[in-house]
């Protein structure tokens, strides 16, 4: 979590109040607490003191002590909860496996267990992280109305490391499983008469206060509530209401008392400044108007109000919710029409995205508000947030909710990250009408070519190309411009007009090349099938060379997907080790990202096809069951995507015949969906034509075999998508020898000849197997093939001798140069962000490094990974690598 798009206060704890007076009972307990439970809960109403007893605390425990500290919002949803406390642990150096991004985005998956997963991975992290104590503390738990987020605080404490402890304080009980933590003798419960105060600390306090007060009567008006003595004292003088001071209006008067004997200015100030949820000098300054705004924060630290102050590199408070309330409701009474101006100026401070678009909802500004959560959207889409950004627009008014065409537009992006095809369409549509009424032409385009998206992923392409080709021909801008184009390649693909894909993905890339980071990349590259296009080979080496230009060495989805093209790229050459090197490499970055769905679908296309050429049944059937199972998983796939399981069973069809399985040829064949199911004929329906001839040949019909293989070859250009035209020519040949039809099998071979002599691409070729090659290259061909033509069919079957699985190996690979350079200054004790500085690597980079160390080496943690070094490396490496 290099760059939290929230304020780092949220997790820093506050300092500890100067001037506190010892409370020997409550102090002694919550220490025993802190030190061995694996749950403390402090759960009282506001006022009781319960922050200020955790910091101070906090500053008593033994140094070395890990504290992730998160203060819970309003705003804080499971998705939000999660960041934070990641970041929270970020300097503790935890020995993470999978990228805490990555786990952070996987939260997000509504898939029963992912959640668990999750939990499952953070919990490995802390156990092997080497601290003696650590603590995670979640202050204002009863702010945070997202009952996953204790859903999850539940996993935790189940399989919560010994050396490791949680912290709640609440003014409710949070809905965790306290009896179960009580049954076991876990829990340390300090409510209401544990925090309040005994009469030694009142009469202590009225002493430090100089005051008069008699100390009993103090105990008999507030029953110890602090909140209560403390403004007592500050008011000089008992309210004239009757009864105990546990109230809240009771509060509001004394409140009212000291702030009504206030300097005017400062009283203003306040007033002013209520709004914001930290109060820096430069924010009060913005929000009052006031540019002595330092002093008087200042002053108010010095008058010891209800304030927290917060580690911070600024002076920087924060009001206690009681006193803030109180002021927000003082400021509605007094000066009702301020409040909507000083919440605009208190967003304009906010760097907080989720913060800002709050405080623009409470000023009612919807019209701002909805435009910062369209950019917000985009971020937190691209980390896997829908339910978050769900749940935004669900926060403005109904009304507005049905009539706005920019939260319309934000549903369906919203849906399109659900694959919800159906209501992404409607969605987009609302949204382009409301744009077009509006006059808002740019974003009627916009919402018009996500539409035409939407039609696509439904495989209704006659609307799709009505909303994109008119489109095409408007000035738009650049964003929805690379949009278009990716789409428009999309359509060659649907539309069965492979050989436009090539010079239209070149014009994809054209427009990438001119943007700034690698979002658009992400959404143009999404299917796996343009690796085997004609002429696809120079637009893919470009995208390939892209995005290794922009990631680096720095792991990420981007950088597998070019990965996996890269290795289609090695195999179509017929360089099967530089193909698996590559995939290695992807599924590397695949496992540190928690393999989600669509690398899975990268990188175990290309790998099914490697090992099928190496002969390698099991592998092969592995990693086609990976593709076609997703397919099959109820809830896993939306409208339309019965196409793409076909295409899969099509290929496992396919790499079965590579491997010479009749049976497994006829089981995939078994498993396709009917024909109704399936939306893109067009692109599929042809492809599919190569069934039967295969399993003809497989039942030995072979005259049948070459009139169905002379049927799919009609129009070439209708199968040429993932080699199939050359693979279904090399088959035709197989089928026509076996008839006696030698010239006719020349024929029928001499495209291929000239094909692969002419660009050197050996795919297709490959993927005929091992039984195919060597029949054709048996041949005693005479004049039907020339000396060349011959030889080349030699090499070919002689390849297949060549690529025999490898032996396993034991264990994983050595350590690379750069693994050996962190882990040498991992054993000199420097943590992440010192070895990233020392190394000038990005501190994602380093943690990657650090999850492959661990790996290789088989151990736990970062302090096992240094002790091997130093026992059995230290003698042996070069001294520049130490």
């Amino acid at each position: 979590m290099d760059t939290p798009v929230f304020p780092l206060t949220k997790i820093r704890p506050p300092k500890a109040r100067a001037g506190l007076i010892a409370r020997t009972r409550l102090e002694r307990r919550l220490g025993e607490a802190l030190a061995g439970r694996r749950l403390t809960l402090l759960s009282a109403p506001a006022g009781f003191g319960k922050t200020a007893a955790l910091a101070r605390q906090l500053e008593l425990l033994p140094q070395g002590t890990a504290v992730a500290w998160i203060a819970g919002d309003d705003d804080d949803d499971l998705h939000r909860f999660i960041s934070c406390l990641f970041a929270a642990l970020e300097p503790f150096d935890l020995p993470w496996r999978q990228q805490p991004d990555a786990l952070v985005a996987a939260a997000a998956d509504p898939a029963e267990g992912a959640l668990r997963r999750v939990a499952g991975e953070l919990l490995n992290a802390l156990a092997a992280c080497e601290v003696a104590r650590g603590l995670i503390v979640l202050d204002d738990a009863d702010r945070i109305r997202d009952t996953r987020v204790f859903g999850f605080i539940d996993m935790l404490l189940e399989r919560l490391p010994e050396q490791w402890g949680c912290v709640v304080c609440s003014r409710v009980d949070p809905p965790l499983a306290l009896a179960r933590l009580r049954a076991q003798d876990e829990l340390t419960e300090l409510r209401q008469t544990d925090l309040a105060f005994v009469p030694d600390e009142v009469r202590e306090l009225i002493a430090e206060a100089g005051s008069a007060a008699d100390g009993e009567q103090l105990m008999a008006r507030t029953a110890g509530w602090p909140a209560g003595v403390r403004m007592l004292l500050r008011a000089g003088s008992l309210p004239p209401q009757a009864g105990r001071l546990m109230d809240r209006h009771l509060f509001d008067f004394l409140a009212s008392e000291v702030l009504d004997h206030m300097p005017v200015e400062l009283r203003e100030f306040l007033l002013h400044c209520a709004v914001l949820p930290e109060l820096t000098a430069a924010r009060c300054a913005h929000v009052a108007g006031n540019p002595r705004a330092e002093r008087l924060l200042e002053e108010i630290e010095r008058r010891g109000l209800f304030v927290t102050v917060l580690d911070a590199p600024e002076l920087t408070l924060r009001l206690h919710d009681l006193l803030r309330d109180f002021l927000e409701d003082r400021l509605r009474r007094e000066r009702p029409e301020m409040l909507a101006p000083l919440l605009r100026r208190a967003a304009e401070t906010e760097s907080d995205p989720i913060r800002r678009l709050s405080l623009l909802m409470r000023a009612f500004a919807w019209q701002e508000a909805e435009e910062l959560l369209e950019g917000v959207a985009e971020d937190l889409l691209a980390a896997g947030a829908a339910d978050s950004v769900a749940r935004l627009v669900e926060q403005f008014p109904p009304e507005r909710q049905r009539a706005s065409p920019v939260l319309a537009l934000v549903r369906g992006r919203v849906a399109w990250a659900r694959w919800n095809w159906p209501l992404m369409t409607a969605e987009l549509q609302r949204a382009g009408a409301g744009f077009a009424a509006a006059g808002d032409e740019r974003r009627r385009q916009r919402a018009q070519a996500l539409e035409a998206m939407a039609y696509c992923g439904r495989g209704m392409l006659e609307p799709c190309q009505d909303r994109l080709l008119p489109l095409m021909e408007c000035d738009v801008e650049p964003e929805t411009r690379v949009l278009l184009l990716a789409l428009h390649a999309w359509l060659a693909l649907d539309t069965g007009e492979f050989r436009a894909a090539a010079p239209r993905y070149a014009r994809v890339l054209d427009a990438l090349e001119r943007t700034e980071g690698l979002r658009l990349w992400h959404q143009c590259f999404q299917r796996t099938l343009y690796v085997w296009l004609p002429g696809m080979s120079a637009p893919l080496s470009r995208f390939v060379e892209g995005v290794m230009r922009q990631t680096g060495d720095t792991p990420s989805q981007m950088r597998a997907i070019a990965h996996s093209a890269a290795a289609w790229l090695a195999f179509w050459r017929g360089e099967l080790e530089r193909a698996l090197d590559h995939l290695d490499q992807a599924a590397d970055d695949a496992h540190w990202l928690g393999w989600p769905a669509n690398l899975r679908m990268f990188i175990h296309a290309p790998r099914a096809a490697v090992h099928a050429v190496r002969g390698d049944a099991a592998q092969t059937y592995a990693s086609i069951g990976v593709l076609v199972d997703y397919f099959r998983t109820p809830g896993a796939h939306a409208e339309g995507q019965e196409s793409m399981l076909g295409h899969y069973l099509l290929y496992g069809a396919r790499l079965a015949d590579t491997l010479g399985d009749g049976a497994g040829v006829r089981a995939f064949a078994d498993r396709m969906p009917p024909p109704a199911a399936i939306t893109n004929a067009r692109m599929l329906a042809p492809s599919l034509a190569t069934l039967p001839p295969r399993l003809a040949g497989y039942a030995g019909r072979h005259e049948e075999a070459c009139a169905l293989w002379a049927a799919a070859l009609a129009d070439e250009s209708k199968i040429d998508v993932l080699g199939l035209a050359q693979e279904a020519r090399l088959r035709y040949a197989h089928a026509l020898l076996a008839c006696g039809r030698r010239a006719d099998a020349a024929d029928a071979l001499r495209p291929v000849l000239a094909a692969v002599a002419r660009d050197g691409q050996l795919g297709s070729v490959l993927l005929a197997g091992p039984h195919v090659l060597a029949r054709l290259a048996a041949e005693p061909w005479a004049d039907e093939l020339d000396g060349s033509e011959r030889a080349m069919l030699c090499n070919w079957a002689a390849r297949f001798a060549r690529q025999a699985p490898p032996a396993e190996t034991a264990g994983p690979g050595p350590l690379s140069a750069r693994e050996l350079e962190v882990l040498a200054r991992m054993a000199e004790g420097d943590s992440n962000k010192l070895i990233a500085r020392a190394l000038d690597l990005s501190p994602h980079t380093v943690k990657r490094h650090v999850a492959n160390i661990l790996d290789k080496l088989g151990v736990a943690s970062r302090g096992q990974a240094a002790q091997w070094y130093r026992a059995r490396m230290a003698a042996e490496l070069p001294a520049a690598a130490r």
